[in-house]
């Protein structure tokens, strides 16, 4: 994606010049100067769009219901409870409803995207980092990680380091490999989690919410194909 002026920025998002600016001031917007005027990251203007269309987030306890419910894991469900655990079931067919038609287009790839950020950013905290490069393989290989990522099970290759950590460890890890926040250059991406949930490191699901926070074309288009994937399957089930 490229980049946008102040003046478009403030078209797309319905708000005055002045509020763009403010934005980039509090890095609520990326943006970068060129000259005297100011250009906006394109994507992060997407990720304020969508933000400010979405309706009321789900927790992380309900996005981490869904997933389980996807998984069909009902020791799990049944700790969050009978309503917990029929509301989950509920939200997963809705959105298993909406990719069961073969993806068509981009603009199919992009609603997908869109509800699957929308129902699962609350299951973690993400945190965009960046480390040296050479600390890259050790980084991967620390057992302090609840699990890794494995984009490349997915078919999207990455040199980057990406894991679902318990909060109870982050501190330690960021001062062990000297980690910086970063946004555009960041090689590092922690999923911060509660210490005692269960991050599902085999759940399509779960990986198709993680390839549509990287908010490309190809991250998103494969995070449609696993929910489809998981429409056809569950279709099934239900006959």
């Amino acid at each position: 994606m490229g980049a946008v002026s102040v003046a478009q920025a403030a078209e797309r998002l319905g708000v005055s010049v002045p509020r763009i600016h403010q934005r980039i001031a509090d890095g609520s917007l990326v943006a970068e100067r060129i000259g005297s005027q100011w250009v906006v990251d394109e994507r992060s203007l997407l990720h304020v769009q969508e933000r400010s269309k979405a309706g009321r987030p789900h927790s992380a306890r309900s996005a981490w219901a869904v997933i389980a419910a996807s998984e069909d894991d009902r020791d799990r469900m049944g700790v969050s409870g009978p309503a917990m655990s029929a509301r989950a079931r509920m939200q997963l067919k809705r959105l298993l409803e909406v990719a069961a038609e073969p993806v068509a287009d981009e603009e199919v790839v992009r609603h997908l995207a869109v509800l699957l950020r929308s129902v699962f950013r609350n299951r973690a905290q993400r945190r965009l980092l960046r480390a040296a490069p050479a600390d890259l393989v050790e980084l991967r290989v620390d057992d302090r990680w609840a699990m890794l990522v494995d984009l490349g099970a997915s078919g999207i290759a990455s040199p980057d380091v990406e894991a679902y950590l318990g909060e109870s460890d982050v501190d330690g890890v960021v001062r062990d490999y000297l980690l910086v926040e970063a946004d555009r250059d960041a090689n590092v991406v922690l999923h911060v989690l509660p210490d005692a949930q269960y991050p599902y490191p085999a759940s399509r699901l779960r990986l198709a919410a993680d390839l549509a926070e990287h908010r490309g074309p190809r991250e998103e288009a494969r995070a449609a194909e696993l929910l489809h994937e998981l429409a056809v399957e569950w279709k099934a089930r239900e006959r």
